[in-house]
């Protein structure tokens, strides 16, 4: 399913990226669809509580951890106890990890709203380890019947959120790098200024994309890391790939006379382009560091990664809506840069492009 999901989200931005021409205003529909993609990816993001399974919680205990975890729970029918002594409701329940597992849940008077809960078909509790693995003590109920709930991911909690914007975006990036250098190949074969300016307009768009995809990695680091620059081996390498793209934008600048520095960037974007795969994907994995998918690490990343928390089917929904979602939104900047720039060069040169 992980699998079909992403080459379809891949499919759908390519294809209608690229349909029915970077030359030309993007159709009604398109521009509909591609709202509507990233508005229910940001709702699906941003909106839902996390709900984790009872071996989350107990996970967290063990690795010292001392809040508690928000788990997912169905209540068992007639295992509801109170003990007046301690004034606690203890009851029977089971998570959504599909697991077979019936744990006990001890309640304090003040936060058992029997009315709500013996009623419901699920809720969202707050659990802390009590003694043993299979008994919990709630602290606060986050939700009761939710509509749908994020997985749970032990380290990351609540900050993975960052994820559904952050790896898409480093996607968009070298899309954009790869894009830059098809074009100024193109254009030294053609030698057609429009490949030139489709170029340059992607290498523009590539370079805003890897820094938003530094500064969203920036903010996760700061909560995760406890700063927000670490010189991580994957930090390390996109500031260099950045510095690298910086100097394409430099050599444009600096040459006056078009067809030169057409020539001359077209040839600097096939060489920047070829750097890009070493930085993005080979040093960071051949390095030890602190991203996930470093050298030693177990956990090769959100998207690839076979790990539980990683094919979560509600995780693989929003990432792949995100994955096509930006997508089809760096082709549409990308239409619109290419042709406003035509227009310009019109507008001095007084012909047809």
């Amino acid at each position: 399913m992980k699998a079909v999901l992403f080459t379809l989200a891949f499919t759908i931005g390519l294809v209608f990226g690229f349909f029915p021409s970077l030359y030309k205003p993007r159709p009604l529909y398109w521009r509909v669809m591609t709202i509507s993609i990233l508005t229910i990816m940001v709702i699906l993001a941003l909106f839902p509580q996390t709900g984790g399974t009872f071996a989350d919680a107990t996970i967290t205990y063990r690795m010292g951890v001392q809040h508690s975890v928000p788990v997912r729970v169905t209540v068992l029918p007639a295992t509801k106890t109170f003990d007046p002594t301690t004034h606690e409701t203890t009851i029977q329940a089971k998570d959504y990890s599909g697991r077979e597992q019936t744990c006990t849940l001890i309640f304090n008077e003040k936060n058992y709203p029997a009315e709500k809960l013996e009623s419901a078909n699920s809720f969202i509790v707050n659990l802390k380890r009590e003694g043993v693995d299979n008994v919990f003590r709630a602290e606060e109920i986050k939700s009761i019947n939710p509509i749908l709930t994020l997985p749970y991911i032990i380290g990351l909690e609540e900050r993975a959120r960052i994820l559904y914007f952050h790896v898409p975006m480093s996607w968009i990036a070298v899309l954009a790098y790869i894009i830059a250098m098809v074009f100024a190949a193109k254009y030294l074969a053609r030698k057609n200024i429009r490949d030139d300016i489709t170029s340059a307009s992607a290498a523009a768009l590539g370079t805003l994309f890897c820094l938003l995809a530094t500064v969203t990695g920036s903010i996760w680091a700061k909560f995760n890391w406890g700063s927000f620059w670490n010189w991580d081996p994957r930090e390390t390498s996109i500031f260099v790939l950045l510095l690298i793209y910086a100097a394409y934008f430099a050599l444009r600048s600096a040459i006056d006379n078009e067809e030169r520095r057409a020539r001359l960037s077209a040839v600097y974007a096939i060489l920047a382009a070829v750097t890009v795969p070493f930085f993005i994907f080979i040093i960071p994995r051949i390095n030890e560091g602190l991203h996930p998918g470093s050298k030693g690490d177990v956990n090769i990343g959100p998207v690839i990664s076979p790990q539980a928390e990683a094919l979560n089917p509600i995780k693989q929904v929003i990432l792949s809506l995100s994955f096509a979602g930006f997508t089809l939104l760096f082709f549409w900047m990308l239409s619109l840069q290419i042709r406003s720039k035509i227009l310009q060069l019109r507008s001095i040169k007084h012909d047809s492009i």
